[in-house]
């Protein structure tokens, strides 16, 4: 039987925070997947996910959508 494992990939705003370049998310990707190799899980695939949530004062407030990236990771 195979089992699945989701770990979400950096944010945005968490490479932006650290002040990132591209290749800086490409690298912090591929380190996820390496480590995850490491312990014997294959990548999968990489699913986005959409969250809405609302934001402003109580009688302005507007729906605000973000996408973040779950890697997807298989093992038998």
């Amino acid at each position: 039987m195979k089992q699945y494992k989701l770990i979400a990939g950096p944010t945005t705003k968490q490479m932006l925070d650290k002040g990132s370049k591209d290749s800086d998310a490409i690298q912090a990707f591929e380190n996820i997947i390496a480590q995850q190799a490491q312990q014997g899980w294959e990548y999968h695939s990489m699913e986005p996910i959409t969250t809405t949530h609302m934001e402003g004062c109580l009688f302005s407030k507007t729906p605000v959508s973000s996408t973040f990236y779950m890697l997807v990771f298989v093992k038998e």
